[in-house]
C-alpha cells in the first residue's frame, strides 16, 4: 500500500513539473493588448517564399513589429489591415517552428509552422489551416474573417474544439470585362440550372435604377458550364431557365416588367411622398395599392406546366389589406423581390419593399410581408409582415430611414420547421447593420429582429441536406457566414472571398465602383455537402496587368465534424 502511494505521488510530481515547464517555454501573452495571430496563409511553406499572417492588434507601423519563427526573425514586407506579410526565413527543409509576433516588447500567441522542402512533391493541392475563432465582442465592428482567396481547407475551431471543415475551391472566371465600366455593369451576378442541366451564369450590363427594370442590358450577359462551374463559355443568349420546380411538376419564375412612366398613368393621389435623406437621394410616392390600375396590381411570373418545355407568362393574385405600393421618381416599378421556399403546405415568399398603410392611415419605413400560396403561386395570402424596427443602440442610422427600412431579405424554410429571414439596412447613410429574425408559425408572426453583423448587402440563405447553413453578403468585399449549433445568433466568422479594396475600408458607401465587389452573390447546392458560389471581382487583374471587372464562381464544400 505504501508502495503505490509512493507511485501516486511520484506521477503527480511528474506531471506537475511537465505543466509548470509548458508555461515557462511559452511567450507572455498580454490579453489586454489583444495582439493576436489568428492564421498563418499557408502554414506550410519554403524558405524564402512569401506568406501571411493574420490576426488581431498589429498596429500599423513596421517599425514596432517583430516576426520570429522559433529563434529566427523574419523579414516583414507589409503591415496592412492587420495583415503581415512576410519572407519565411532560412531554416532547415522539414522543421516545425513555433511562429510569434511581438509588438513593442508583447508577444502573440503562437501558431505552428512546417518548412517545406524545396525538393519535396506537393501532395494536397490545397493548403489546410486551422483557424481558431476570436470573436469580437463589438458585434458590429467590421472586421476582416478568415482570408480565403485561393483554394484551401480550413478547419474552424471553437474552444479547443473543430465544428467545421471548409474546403474552399479554386477561384473560376466566367467573364472579364474588356474595358473599365460603371456601376450596374459587370454587377448583380446570378447562378441556376438550365432547363437541359447545363450550369447557367447572368449578370447586369445596364444602369442600376428603375430606368433598367424588366429590359435588356447592353451586350453579352449569359454564359454556361459543361463540367460543374470548373469553365466557362459566354453566349448570346442564355438557355432556357429551370425556375423553381413545384411539388406538382409545375415550374414558376417571378418576373420584374418594366418600370411605367408617371404621365402614361391615371394614378390615385399618393398617400405620402417620401424623400431619402442619404446619399441615395430617391424620391417614393406611396399609393393604396387597392385604388391602382390593374396593370399596377398583383405579380408579374411564369410558369412551365409539368411535362412543356416553353414558359407562359401570367399574373399572381394579392390578398394583402393594407398593402401600398410606390413610385421611383418618375417611373413607377412592380418590384416583387424575394425568396420562393415550398413546404408540405404551401409555397411561401417574403418579397420586398414592404410598403404598408398604418393604423394613422399613413406610411411607415418599408418593411417585409410574407406571404403564402395553397394553389402552386396562383393567388398569394399575407402571412405577416417583419415591421421596421431598428435597434438604436447597435444600429445609429436607424432613425434616419423614412423610406425603406428592412431591404433585401434573406429567406429560408429551414428543415427544423424555422422560418429564417437575414435583413439588410445598409444604404447611403454608410455601412450598417445586417439583422436576423425567425418565425414559428409559417411566418405570422416574426421575432424582433437583431443585429449580428455591421454591415451587409443582398444576403443570401442556403440549408445543405448535411444541416449546415450557409449565408452569403458583401460589402465589404464577398463574405461567407455557417451558422453554428443551430442558432441564428451564433454564426462563424466570415470567410473572405476578396481583399478589400477602396470603399470597403471606409464606414461610409463612397464610390461602390471602388471596392472589392458589388457585394451581390447567388448560391446554388450541387450535392449534400457543396455549392456554388457567384460573385463579382472589381479588382481582377488581367495578363497585361490591367484592373477589370469580372465575375468568378467557386465551390465551396462543409461538414460538420
Amino acid at each position: 500500500m505504501k508502495m503505490m502511494l509512493f507511485k501516486i505521488l511520484c506521477i503527480l510530481i511528474l506531471l506537475s513539473g511537465i505543466s509548470c515547464a509548458k508555461k515557462i517555454d511559452e511567450p507572455k501573452v498580454d490579453e489586454e493588448s489583444a495582439v493576436l495571430l489568428k492564421m498563418i496563409l499557408p502554414n506550410v511553406a519554403a524558405s524564402g517564399s512569401t506568406i501571411q499572417l493574420q490576426g488581431r492588434g498589429f498596429g500599423s507601423d513596421l517599425t514596432n513589429v517583430e516576426v520570429k519563427f522559433g529563434e529566427a526573425k523574419a523579414e516583414i514586407l507589409e503591415l496592412k489591415n492587420d495583415v503581415i506579410e512576410v519572407k519565411v526565413p532560412v531554416l532547415a527543409g522539414g522543421t516545425k517552428v513555433d511562429v510569434a509576433v511581438n509588438l513593442g516588447g508583447v508577444n502573440s500567441n503562437l501558431k505552428s509552422f512546417r518548412v517545406r522542402n524545396i525538393e519535396e512533391i506537393v501532395l494536397e493541392e490545397k493548403d489546410t489551416v486551422e483557424w481558431t475563432e476570436n470573436k469580437n465582442a463589438n458585434i458590429v465592428a467590421i472586421e476582416q474573417g478568415v482570408l480565403s482567396y485561393n483554394e484551401q481547407v480550413v478547419k474552424y475551431i471553437r474552444n479547443g474544439k473543430q465544428l467545421l471543415e471548409v474546403e474552399m475551391g479554386k477561384p473560376s472566371i466566367v467573364v472579364v470585362a474588356d474595358e473599365e465600366v460603371g456601376w450596374g455593369f459587370y454587377n448583380f451576378p446570378s447562378i441556376r440550372r438550365s432547363l437541359s442541366g447545363q450550369l447557367a451564369a447572368g449578370w447586369s450590363m445596364a444602369h442600376d435604377d428603375a430606368s433598367s427594370y424588366g429590359k435588356p442590358g447592353v451586350g453579352i450577359n449569359s454564359a454556361v458550364s459543361n463540367d460543374g462551374g470548373v469553365t466557362w463559355t459566354t453566349v448570346i443568349k442564355g438557355p432556357t431557365g429551370a425556375g423553381m420546380l413545384l411539388s406538382n411538376g409545375d415550374r414558376i419564375s417571378i418576373s420584374t416588367p418594366a418600370a411605367v412612366p408617371l404621365e402614361e398613368l391615371e394614378l390615385p393621389v399618393p398617400l405620402a411622398t417620401l424623400q431619402d435623406q442619404s446619399t441615395y437621394g430617391r424620391v417614393f410616392r406611396v399609393y393604396d395599392y387597392s385604388k391602382l390600375p390593374l396593370q399596377l396590381q398583383g405579380t408579374y411570373q411564369a410558369r412551365m406546366k409539368k411535362g412543356q418545355t416553353s414558359w407562359i407568362t401570367e399574373r399572381g393574385v394579392l390578398n394583402s389589406p393594407k398593402l401600398a405600393r410606390y413610385a421611383d421618381g418618375n417611373l413607377f416599378p412592380i418590384v416583387w423581390w424575394g425568396d420562393l421556399q415550398e413546404t408540405s403546405d404551401g409555397l411561401y415568399i417574403c418579397p420586398y419593399p414592404g410598403f404598408e398603410i398604418n393604423q394613422s392611415g399613413g406610411i411607415s419605413p418599408a418593411g417585409v410581408i410574407c406571404y403564402k400560396s395553397t394553389d402552386f403561386g396562383k393567388n398569394w395570402v399575407k402571412q405577416g409582415s417583419i415591421i421596421y424596427q431598428p435597434d438604436l443602440a447597435l444600429d445609429p442610422n436607424g432613425s434616419k430611414r423614412n423610406t425603406l427600412g428592412w431591404t433585401e431579405p434573406a429567406f429560408a424554410a429551414l428543415k427544423n420547421g424555422t422560418f429564417l429571414s437575414i435583413l439588410r439596412t445598409q444604404d447611403g447613410f454608410g455601412k450598417s447593420p445586417m439583422y436576423w429574425t425567425t418565425s414559428t408559425n409559417k411566418g405570422v408572426s416574426w421575432s424582433t429582429p437583431k443585429v449580428f453583423t455591421g454591415s451587409g448587402v443582398l444576403p443570401k440563405l442556403l440549408e445543405l441536406n448535411n444541416g449546415v447553413v450557409a449565408m452569403a453578403a458583401g460589402r465589404p468585399g464577398v463574405q461567407l457566414r455557417f451558422m453554428l449549433n443551430s442558432d441564428p445568433n451564433d454564426w462563424t466568422e466570415p470567410f473572405e472571398m476578396l481583399p478589400w479594396a477602396g470603399s470597403d475600408l471606409q464606414q461610409s458607401e463612397g464610390n461602390v465602383n471602388t471596392g472589392a465587389s458589388c457585394g451581390y452573390t447567388q448560391l446554388l447546392k450541387i450535392d449534400d455537402n457543396s455549392f456554388l458560389i457567384i460573385y463579382s471581382d472589381f479588382q481582377h487583374k488581367t495578363a497585361e496587368g490591367q484592373i477589370r471587372k469580372s465575375i468568378k464562381v467557386r465551390k465551396v464544400t462543409v461538414k460538420k465534424v
